[in-house]
């Protein structure tokens, strides 16, 4: 009886029953129990990192998500929606400033748009929005100087960033009304002119014919009236400009508009209808058709 064959080590590199070590060769799972088990180890690693990037990339999108419904939430004027959204949107990317931003747009006071505001100018110092949106929110928290000095910022990072027009105009129409606010209107009056001649919007009209009002300057004042209420403005609107024209000693127009604003708006008749009448005394006249 033949004796059995025994098997042979590997000899060569090329040896297809074995791979080389250097050392001539090793049956393929014979003499290297440990080759398997680091190959198991390599792929359970690829695959803990694949996952692990699927899972970050399914958290990104859950994240741009959540943003992208905020932004539309605050378009939309659902306020509260938008704050529950960029609450998530922050809470798992807290370095992203735009986001802090946004949620400051949602906020339910000045107080609560001042902090994320200035979370955002935190991480980016560059962003001019955030510094016109805190400026507002300065506005409404009646403290204007520190509006003042955020609006400066605003227009010296949109003229090195190249804000629009429309956005530049409209800061300086709110840096303006800062100064108005402030008590310094001669200082706003640069800024709410040159907002009225580029939007040319009654508000800001009205804004600057008050200022101009406050300074004295009252043929000013009347031109800037007349092109605030022409398109049918605000009926309290007609009230301001009709001690305006008394100002100027046109009695007879300060009544057409008193009487109108009271027919548009009776509570009109009770908040100029007295200041008229008193004004009308202390300019020594007949008061007009309204006054009191």
């Amino acid at each position: 009886m033949p004796e059995p064959t025994r098997r042979r080590d590997p000899v060569s590199p090329y040896d297809p029953t074995g791979i080389d070590d250097g050392k001539g060769g090793i049956p393929i799972g014979a003499r290297r129990p440990a080759l398997k088990a680091t190959a198991w180890i390599s792929l359970v690693v690829i695959a803990i990192a694949i996952a692990a990037l699927a899972w970050r990339t399914l958290e990104r999108q859950a994240v741009d998500r959540a943003y992208a419904d905020g932004v539309e939430a605050l378009a939309a004027g659902r306020v509260e929606a938008a704050r529950i959204a960029f609450d998530r949107v922050v809470e798992k990317r807290p370095r992203w400033a735009a986001a802090w931003r946004q949620r400051g747009y949602a906020a339910a006071n000045p107080e609560q748009a001042i902090e994320d505001f200035t979370r955002a100018i935190a991480l980016d110092a560059g962003d001019a929005d955030a510094f016109a949106a805190r400026g507002r929110a300065w506005i409404l928290a009646r403290q204007p100087k520190k509006a003042i000095a955020d609006f400066d910022r605003a227009l010296a990072l949109g003229a090195s960033g190249g804000s629009d027009a429309a956005t530049v105009a409209r800061w300086r129409a709110d840096r303006g009304r800062s100064h108005v606010e402030a008590g310094d209107p001669a200082a706003a009056l640069a800024d709410l002119q040159f907002a009225a001649q580029a939007l040319d919007a009654p508000e800001d009209h009205r804004q600057y014919a008050l200022a101009l009002a406050t300074t004295g300057d009252w043929p000013g004042a009347r031109t800037a009236y007349d092109r605030a209420v022409a398109p049918g403005s605000q009926p309290l609107w007609l009230g301001e400009r009709a001690l305006v024209l008394m100002r100027l000693g046109d009695d007879d127009a300060a009544g057409v508009d008193l009487v109108r604003c009271a027919q548009l708006d009776p509570s009109c008749a009770g908040t100029f209808g007295p200041r008229a009448g008193q004004l009308a005394r202390e300019l020594g006249r007949d008061p007009p058709p309204g006054a009191r």
